[in-house]
């Protein structure tokens, strides 16, 4: 089976579809699955990796693996603030094994370093490949395998292609989240070789959907049709000083809690405004993790939202801030969530875009 669509809303959508049309049912380790095999997903605008119906809130938690990955931890605690389920998979000493990030980052001699030599040094190679499934992986009974097999990078026609290949995939909970942080390395990876960003090819074997999941991808298809936008472009050229920079950021925000959003995001004014928008983000959810505190609290997060470089977030900001009391409704958090381009001006904001990219609102029929 092959899906190809513009955006993840889309290519959910179809995939969502095909699954509950499936009769193939399979008693599994955590859970009884419908699934379907050898299934082919391609997103063609791979910047449409976030979806902008009701699992919008899901931001937070793909940003928070994300960043996890990038910091090539393998340490249970800071992915669990974000995905506390991650906790299941934990081993005894507090560490996850399946963690993707040592896998890819980690060495003397990164495999990410390894690929991004071999397409600068021959860019039609077919060598650029990242193995995060090994074999000692079933040598023993681990709580957390990769799910993740490989990924493969092609340069063709000037564009940076990436092709996943997955063993198995939980398409409600693991999809999304899978094609947000592939999609963000596809993107990395085409700046730090200079390319531009091709197409997304996700390949799985087992593709199943939970019973108890059930009822919330029927939810998921009522919502019908989305507004179908794009993140914005990462700013030209390399990225991981910016990234380096994030890490830290995230680091002080996640351990200091509420009390250190000020004081750190003040230091990270050298920040792109795409990355330093993704800073904002992990103060609003540190802001907004187990709500408590003050009205003042609630007011943090609408001048960070006002601060945003790009309304892109603005959506998921107001979905993260209507969790948490009817305070929140008393404060100016905007009425719409999809606003046309405009640009701020002023010495603060003069070098912040805050329009979206707009995508054609159509589908790609499944071939």
């Amino acid at each position: 089976m092959y899906l190809k669509a513009n955006t993840l809303d889309d290519l959910l959508d179809d995939a969502f579809k095909l699954l509950l049309k499936s009769k193939m049912r399979v008693s599994a380790t955590k859970g009884t699955t419908v699934e379907e095999h050898g299934v082919v997903l391609e997103l063609t605008r791979p910047r449409a990796r976030l979806s902008r119906a009701h699992m919008k809130g899901h931001v937070f938690s793909c940003i928070g693996e994300f960043i996890w990955y990038i910091s090539c931890s393998n340490r249970l605690e800071p992915v669990e603030y974000y995905i506390s389920r991650y906790k299941k998979f934990a081993e005894k000493d507090g560490t996850v094994w399946g963690a993707y990030g040592p896998r890819i980052f980690g060495g003397d001699r990164s495999q990410y370093e390894v690929v991004k030599e071999m397409l600068s040094e021959r860019p039609s190679t077919r060598k650029a490949v990242i193995q995060l499934f090994d074999r000692e992986d079933v040598l023993q009974d681990y709580n957390d395998i990769p799910c993740t097999c490989t990924m493969q990078f092609l340069v063709r026609d000037g564009m940076l292609n990436l092709v996943v290949h997955m063993r198995s995939n939980d398409v409600y909970m693991g999809l999304p989240h899978d094609i947000f942080a592939f999609t963000m390395i596809q993107e990395i990876l085409a700046h730090d070789l200079g390319f531009k960003l091709g197409t997304y090819k996700h390949m799985v074997g087992s593709f199943h959907l939970y019973d108890h999941d059930r009822e919330k991808v029927e939810q998921y298809l009522k919502e019908g049709f989305q507004p179908t936008r794009e993140m914005p472009a990462m700013p030209s050229g390399n990225q991981w000083g910016h990234i380096t920079a994030l890490l830290k950021i995230e680091d002080a925000i996640r351990r200091g809690g509420p009390t250190a959003v000020s004081q750190t995001l003040s230091k990270g004014n050298e920040l792109d405004p795409y990355w330093a928008d993704i800073a904002r983000l992990f103060a609003i959810y540190a802001l907004t993790k187990g709500f408590d505190g003050p009205r003042e609290q609630l007011r943090e997060v609408v001048e960070l939202r006002k601060a945003m470089s790009n309304d892109f977030y603005a959506t998921y900001i107001r979905k993260r801030a209507k969790r948490l009391t009817q305070e929140i409704t008393k404060l100016d958090l905007g009425e719409q969530s999809d606003l046309p381009p405009r640009k701020w001006t002023g010495l603060s904001r003069s070098a912040f875009h805050l329009g979206g990219t707009d995508i054609a609102q159509s589908r790609v029929q499944a071939t």
